[in-house]
């Protein structure tokens, strides 16, 4: 019989039956061999190792003992020969050469070191990804246990593994080179304070002691004096400095000056307009603070959600200072006979910009001139200031100046002023800085292209995310933030499905809140038995599907809270002032610059700190430079360094912190996964979701559409994101086509894939939130 024979190490007993099945190629690629050990007593002892050589032509039989087959893989240089004297038998047709190999306890092989000082290349391990590539052909598919396809044996990939994936994905990101950027730099306070101002006594005490206020902002002392002079009005300036004030402060101190006093049978006096439910309740608390010392004025706000009787009742009483939204006071134009609006004297469009992006330029035009229209059948009034005859004031603000504002702005302004913050912005327009009010003066003021200013006092961050690690990096973010300090954060998502998805399955995975007192995780599972992420952690979520009551109950809640996460649309973007939100994630891209700057001014308000973190893929990274070309100013925040926290909450126990962040993000996504996959709402949920997502990608506007391609993106990796196991097109089809019971069983086909034009249209009018007023 023909025998190889070599010499071995031997540490302890090794498992027999598992060694047993333990194969070698012979030296002509083919057949296979048996593995017998004989051994004395436990410890380390020399053995010879047998290994009949057997010529057949049946395939070989590769097996999964990693050591051993990078031992014989062709991509590694052959190791160095062995003294001869030291081989039993001679061998000279064999091109396999005797090694040195060394069997521990576990039965696991492991090469030992040349001892002739050879190159480390024979002794070096293989990383998994290398080993995957070579043995391709060779292996047999492996079942996925996890998000990352790591091995089911922790010790093993411990052994075998050098380094972890957050290392992988950093070698896989793209790098930037942005350009240089000089953004616009805003002043928020002036030196001017608030007993410099021309205004009531009353007012001066009354601000200061319910607002605290002492010095005035930017845009409250340039807009102010012009103001109280009669002038209509375009004010621009940063989100959070103040431009509420800028226009309220005005109003009442002309309003209160009025002789004989005003009161309820006089009417309506002042309408304000503003996007949400949520801005016109906040202004109206406003106006209420400001008014204290003059109860004879009244003020009351109409808005969507609230019931028309009650209204109506408002209006029949009496109020002086209107407050509304577009949709609701166009309502009451048509149906409320009692809505007068013939003595209006002051019109305010707050937010114009927002006004128009969400589809309210027709309303908005229809209240312009029902106002003007009441206002020219009136008998008018006496400007002290010029001695003119005026009959309206009007004042847009807004943060962003867009086509729409500017042509709106010609529309309802009559010769007016224009109060720019920036004083970069005023440089250029040198020869208006007069303000003199004529045609192209104005005209010119108007013709300001893209003007983007943020408060210096935000940290503008990005992170480059693969669409599989979004929704643990998320959890991961907020716990991270958390535990530095309790504290306030927006998390802005692109559609209401998705806010209500990541809201259900965020409650039920990172709290001890049950969304379903029935539906309770069992106790024998494993994995919930760790602590809990964010125990004292509130969560809300605010969109416009939801009703009037429950918006303002969360807007209350979350205000007054100190540890909370509100998940919300681009409807909580404009003019919303909570205090004390610390930080700013856009879960999702905005669609429009104008989103990203009003998004990242919920944050450092009115001169306080905080950070705003855009999540981007790697694919969507020319959106940083389309940024950095609009003067903004953001950098790069690593995801590594977030899942520190996880890693110790979960109590991973792994040798390394990189290891315990790589398993505390396993875990995290098993636990959404296996959720998701055991609740049949919550899976709808997701599916729903999905399809969301997909429809607001696609519709991206054609400057953004080449950084948002929906082509180019991979359906599986987002659908993973949303802790779907399954392919997108197993559960699609019941979300996309028309609701007729025909069509909604009828399978979804190959060829309808999403990038497919068929697709898209079924996507983009298919049952579901609308873009323009859906958020």
């Amino acid at each position: 019989m023909d025998l190889m024979l070599s010499n071995v190490v031997v540490d302890s007993p090794p498992n027999v039956k598992e060694n047993a099945s333990i194969k070698k190629k012979n030296a002509n690629g083919l057949g296979d061999g048996g593995l017998s050990i004989v051994l004395s007593k436990a410890g380390p002892r020399k053995a010879v190792l047998a290994r009949k050589r057997v010529v057949s032509k049946a395939p070989p039989q590769v097996v999964k003992s990693k050591p051993i087959e990078a031992a014989n893989k062709p991509a590694v240089k052959a190791p160095p020969k062995q003294d001869p004297q030291k081989l039993p038998v001679a061998q000279p047709t064999a091109k396999l050469k005797a090694k040195n190999v060394e069997i521990n306890s576990n039965g696991v092989s492991k090469k030992e070191p040349p001892k002739n000082g050879a190159s480390k290349l024979h002794t070096r391990k293989k990383s998994p990804q290398q080993e995957e590539e070579e043995e391709e052909g060779d292996k047999e598919p492996s079942k996925k246990n996890s998000l990352f396809n790591f091995q089911s044996n922790p010790s093993f990939t411990n052994r075998s593994q050098k380094t972890s994936m957050f290392d992988r994905f950093k070698m896989d990101l793209p790098t930037i080179d942005l350009p240089k950027v000089q953004p616009l730099e805003e002043q928020v306070f002036s030196k001017q304070t608030i007993e410099a101002l021309d205004i009531h006594p009353h007012s001066k005490k009354n601000i200061a002691d319910l607002l605290s206020y002492t010095h005035l902002t930017m845009v409250q002392s340039m807009a102010i004096p012009r103001l109280m002079e009669g002038r209509d009005a375009l004010i621009r300036a940063q989100t959070g400095s103040g431009k509420t004030l800028a226009y309220a402060l005005p109003l009442i101190e002309q309003l209160h000056n009025i002789r004989p006093k005003t009161s309820r049978t006089d009417g309506i006096l002042a309408v304000v307009i503003v996007p949400t439910r949520e801005l016109a309740l906040q202004t109206y608390e406003l106006m209420i603070k400001l008014l204290k010392p003059y109860t004879w004025i009244v003020s009351g706000y109409l808005c969507g959600g609230e019931k028309r009787k009650t209204e109506k009742a408002r209006l029949r009483a009496g109020l002086n200072i209107l407050i509304g939204t577009p949709g609701r006071f166009c309502d009451h134009i048509r149906n409320t006979e009692s809505l007068k609006l013939a003595n209006v004297r002051w019109l305010v469009l707050d937010e114009a910009d927002r006004l128009l992006e969400l589809g309210y330029e027709k309303d908005v035009k229809e209240i312009v001139n029902a106002i003007q229209a009441g206002s020219n059948a009136g008998e008018g009034t006496t400007d002290e200031a010029n001695g003119k005859v005026r009959s309206l004031q009007t004042v847009l603000l807004s943060a962003t100046l867009t086509a729409s504002v500017k042509e709106l702005a010609g529309l309802t302004l009559h010769d007016p002023v224009y109060v720019e913050t920036s004083e970069a912005i005023r440089k250029r327009q040198t020869h208006a800085q007069t303000f003199d009010g004529s045609s192209e003066s104005a005209d010119h003021l108007l013709n300001v292209d893209e003007c983007v200013s943020i408060p210096q006092t935000v940290k503008q961050r990005y992170m480059v995310i693969p669409p599989k690690l979004r929704l643990v990096t998320l959890s991961g973010l907020i716990a991270h933030e958390q535990h530095k300090k309790p504290s306030k954060a927006l998390i802005f998502m692109a559609t209401q499905d998705l806010v209500d998805f990541h809201y259900d399955v965020m409650v039920e995975v990172l709290t001890t809140k049950q969304l379903d007192s029935d539906d309770e995780m069992e106790d024998d599972d494993e994995e919930t038995d760790d602590t809990t992420l964010l125990p004292r952690v509130s969560f809300f979520k605010l969109h416009g599907g939801m009703t009037q009551v429950e918006r303002s109950a969360v807007f209350l809640k979350f205000r007054a809270a100190k540890a909370a996460v509100l998940l919300c649309t681009d409807m909580v973007a404009r003019g919303i002032d909570i205090p004390c939100v610390d930080l700013v994630v856009q879960y999702h891209a905005p669609q429009i610059l104008a989103d990203y700057v009003h998004r990242v001014g919920r944050t450092a308000r009115a001169g306080q700190t905080g950070k705003a973190i855009l999540f981007i893929e790697p694919a969507e990274i020319d959106f940083i430079k389309y940024l950095a070309d609009k003067q903004i100013r953001i950098q790069e925040q690593k995801i590594d360094g977030i899942f520190v926290h996880l890693g110790q909450k979960f109590k991973c126990g792994q040798k390394t912190v990189a290891k315990n962040k790589e398993q505390a993000a396993i875990l995290l996504q098993r636990r959404f996964e296996q959720l998701i996959a055991k609740e049949k709402e919550l899976f709808a949920s997701a599916s729903k979701a999905f399809v969301s997502w997909i429809r607001y990608y696609s519709n991206f506007p054609k400057e953004l559409r080449r950084m948002f391609a929906v082509k180019g993106i991979h359906m599986g990796h987002y659908a993973q994101c949303l802790g779907l196991r399954d392919a997108p097109k197993q559960f699609m089809h019941a979300h996309t086509g028309p609701k007729d019971e025909t069509s909604a069983n009828k399978p979804l086909t190959a060829k309808a894939i999403p990038g497919n034009r068929k697709m898209h249209y079924t996507l983009r009018n298919g049952p579901g939130m609308d873009l323009l007023t859906g958020v």
